[in-house]
């Protein structure tokens, strides 16, 4: 199989330097791997400089200039397209902001193989999150015998582009005209994302047309966050451990009704047959922040006033193993939509996300109160 590493670079020579860094710490195996640097025009010659300094010892470097500002949504489109133009079977996409494990392409050379002929497959993340980015609480996938999960979610901190499912997307994207219109089926936030932003189609089209990233349960980036089109300033909230070491052997989940597998919404799929519900009867929103659900059936922390069918606590993790487990409480209700019925609540479900979320609430209390006090002390020095 033909295989191509892609690093996206615009104006920051820096973060280049330290991709390519860590690019050639990895392991290649004696494989011929192309990498082509594609830079979006900008006003900063260093980045062109150093990707044609850089050396490159196992396969070719193509160093693409691009001679007008593409912005960074058609930069990745066109980069994504190089599949296409060179040939190949499968592509590593780097932004530059990105640091790569040691053993990330011997994740890639197996994970390609397995899954190329898998239909439901739009892509193979190279990163795991570790927090939900709608509302910035922990994500802990369900632990597996597996190295990989499913989500319907795409992924851009570090990411596998197959070239059949990259096809399909692209001309799914083209038939969009640009226009992206709020959509009750997809997160809320991806709405206010910028018109720069290309992931947003990416993570729509996977909700939409019914296929997943793969991901692995321990990361081969992570992603720095460095000023740019995306951040302000400087931002650690997307650092996530990687893998230490090259030579895995990795087992890949199938993809089957027994696999762990998320929605657009990170939440678990395949819990109707747990809670033993007829099958599409069912909206999981464990998160609180899906808008619509036209289910028959809601499994919510949110207080509702439909009539309550089970109730579980919110005291194992991940916060789905309280149903697989059947663990009773007050705490995650399973409503009937189709019976309205007063209810009345005995505690807060904000309160018990935040006792759920943090091991001791009461220490991050003190932390902000030290935050404060410190503030107020150096503003009247």
């Amino acid at each position: 199989m033909k295989y191509a590493i892609i690093v996206i670079a615009y104006n920051r020579e820096k973060s280049l330097q330290r991709l390519l860094c860590s690019l050639e710490k990895a392991e290649y195996y004696g494989d011929n791997i192309t990498l082509i640097i594609s830079i979006d025009k900008s006003d900063n010659p260093l980045v062109e400089e150093y990707a044609n300094i850089f050396t490159w010892k196992h396969g070719l470097k193509i160093v693409n200039v691009q001679k007008n500002n593409l912005g960074l949504k058609n930069h990745i489109l066109k980069c994504g397209n190089y599949l296409n133009e060179y040939e190949l079977d499968a592509a590593a996409i780097l932004e530059d902001d990105i640091l790569v494990s040691e053993g990330f392409y011997n994740y890639m050379r197996q994970s390609v193989p397995f899954y190329k002929n898998c239909t439901q497959i739009a892509g193979i993340s190279l990163y795991t999150h570790l927090w939900y980015i709608p509302c910035e609480r922990p994500f802990i996938p369900q632990p597996s015998t597996y190295d990989t999960y499913f989500m319907k979610y795409a992924q851009s901190w570090g990411q596998i582009w197959l070239r059949k499912p990259w096809n399909e997307f692209y001309n799914w994207y083209l038939k969009q005209n640009g226009k992206f219109d709020p959509d009750p089926q997809i997160p809320s936030n991806l709405w206010s994302w910028p018109d720069s932003s290309w992931l947003r189609y990416h993570i729509k089209y996977c909700i939409t047309e019914n296929k997943y990233f793969v991901y692995p349960y321990i990361s081969l980036t992570t992603n720095c966050s460095d000023i740019g089109t995306n951040y302000r300033k400087t931002d650690n909230s997307t650092q996530v451990p990687v893998l230490c070491g090259k030579n895995k052997r990795y087992y890949f989940s199938t993809f089957d009704k027994n696999a762990i597998r998320y929605d657009g919404f990170w939440e678990r799929e395949n819990l109707e047959e747990i809670l033993s519900l007829p099958t599409g009867m069912l909206s999981v929103d464990l998160y609180g922040f899906r808008i619509e659900n036209k289910s028959k059936y809601l499994l919510t922390l949110e207080h509702k006033q439909y009539k309550i069918v089970r109730s579980f606590s919110l005291r194992y993790r991940p916060h789905e193993m309280n149903i697989i487990e059947n663990q009773e409480g007050n705490e995650i209700f399973l409503y009937d939509l189709d019976k309205p019925e007063k209810q009345i609540f005995h505690n807060d479900p904000i309160t018990i996300k935040w006792i759920y979320d943090f091991r001791k609430p009461g220490t991050l209390k003190k932390a902000w109160w030290r935050l404060i006090i410190n503030f107020i002390k150096n503003k009247w020095r």
